[in-house]
């Protein structure tokens, strides 16, 4: 099954202009039968509010309430810094325990004037774009499951200073997932309860939720605006429903702003149309809200769901600078992400969300030392040898069809077989060499 979610940013200082742009969404989309989730604010939402209760009754449509406590927290962390010079672990300490008291006032008082204006409206989903920890335990603490806006390939801006306590948290995404997972490992006066530094941590609370899905397959593609003028629209689509049968879970975000809708044009709009119906075509397909999305990924899943993802790209050229098709790996988990290239058992890239974001230089990644495979009569033992300068997680794919192996034995975390396209290895790094040993029947 693949629950499918569309957002919409219900936000303008042109309210008619946006509202024009809502209603010919909303007459495509609800024509299919496809409920959207509106992303709103405190501002627009009493213009909109006679639409979306409309909508709300006959579409099944819902909201989801955009916060930015940007401004909040960088005034605060000003203040702390000011008033504690030269001691950063005094500032940032108070300013985490300032900053917790204060986001559940804030996102209680903006739910308050959202609820004035729809009474219907349940705290369910938020969405931001500046987000931490500390934002994740207010939302949990103002009865939020969710929160959506998290971007594929974002990387920390340059006016965010390094030093800050909590600065950019934003995680690659294309997959829902528990973000506070992730987070076992951090500073304790930031994930913890100060009151109980021993106390567990919760998984299951808040659902990040991605941005847009389907961003990382391909460049520019970061919105359904985009995805429809490119013409990638349905084969992303259709990759995702090809990727449902080795995944537990999934599911498929996409965005698009209302103000860009009427920009289509009555061509882009036939393509719009086109492309719904197309959505909904596929059986094993589930339009939903996005609280929906997230009551149903809690039910199923206990902890984040590895995800992963097998797509065909034509990024890389050969030496006519001619486009050529490769088949690409992407997967997820709550300490990582990979991406894989045919052909290449180690990832092209990784991101570590145990230790740093993004490992770009080719010094600082793990290098494969030894892959052998021996096969004694009916059993396939494999030896593998990884040096790494750092703790971290780490894979490896066995390109190939290996369904009719079946493992018997194995000091990895993981092992899963990804249809015909390959056998990934997941696997923990210390640093050093690091020896693993697998056994499959044949």
């Amino acid at each position: 099954m693949l629950n499918y979610g569309l957002v919409s940013t219900a936000i303008a200082e042109d309210k008619t202009r946006l509202l024009q742009g809502m209603r010919l969404l909303a007459e495509i989309a609800h024509k299919h039968g496809i409920p959207i989730t509106w992303a709103t604010d405190t501002k627009s939402a009493p213009a909109i509010a006679k639409s979306l209760t409309e909508w709300h009754t006959e579409n099944g449509d819902a909201l989801l309430l955009t916060l930015d406590i940007k401004p909040m927290w960088d005034s605060n962390w000003e203040a702390q810094r000011e008033a504690n010079p030269g001691n950063s672990t005094e500032a940032m300490a108070s300013h985490v325990v300032t900053m917790r008291e204060k986001l559940p006032e804030y996102i209680s008082k903006e739910w308050e004037r959202i609820k004035r204006a729809l009474p219907w409206a349940e705290p369910s989903v938020a969405g931001a774009v500046f987000k931490n920890d500390v934002l994740l335990r207010a939302l949990e603490q103002t009865g939020f499951q969710g929160l959506w806006g998290y971007h594929w390939n974002l990387q920390p801006t340059d006016d965010i200073e390094f030093d800050a306590p909590e600065p950019e948290t934003d995680r690659g995404g294309f997959g829902c997932f528990y973000p506070l997972e992730a987070s076992v490992s951090a500073d304790p006066v930031i994930t913890r309860d100060t009151t109980d530094e021993t106390v567990a941590p919760q998984f299951k609370n808040i659902v990040g939720i991605p941005y847009h899905t389907a961003a990382h397959l391909a460049e520019n593609t970061n919105n359904l605006r985009a995805a429809l003028l490119n013409e990638t629209a349905h084969r992303h689509y259709d990759i995702y429903v090809e990727n449902t049968v080795w995944n537990h879970w999934l599911g498929y975000v996409e965005h698009i702003n209302p103000l860009t809708v009427a920009q289509l044009g009555e061509e882009g709009l036939e393509r719009l149309d086109a492309y719904f119906a197309h959505v909904v075509s596929v059986q094993d397909t589930k339009p939903i809200r996005l609280s929906q999305m997230v009551d149903d990924y809690m039910s199923h899943c206990e902890k984040t769901e590895p995800t992963t993802i097998v797509a065909t790209s034509t990024e890389i050229q050969d030496e006519d600078a001619n486009p050529k098709s490769v088949l690409k790996m992407f997967y997820c988990d709550p300490a990582c992400e990979f991406t894989f290239v045919e052909g290449a058992m180690e990832p092209l890239e990784i991101k570590s969300y145990t230790s740093e974001r993004v490992l770009q230089s080719d010094a600082s990644k793990p290098v494969l030392i030894a892959f052998s495979p021996t096969r004694y009569r009916t059993e396939l033992r494999i030896n593998i040898t990884v040096e790494s300068i750092k703790a971290m997680p780490y894979g490896i794919t066995v390109w190939g069809d290996h369904e009719g192996l079946q493992l018997t034995e194995s000091n990895s975390d993981d092992v899963r077989w990804i249809g015909k396209h390959s056998l990934f290895i997941r696997l923990t790094l210390q640093p050093g060499k690091n020896e693993f040993n697998l056994k499959l029947t044949i």
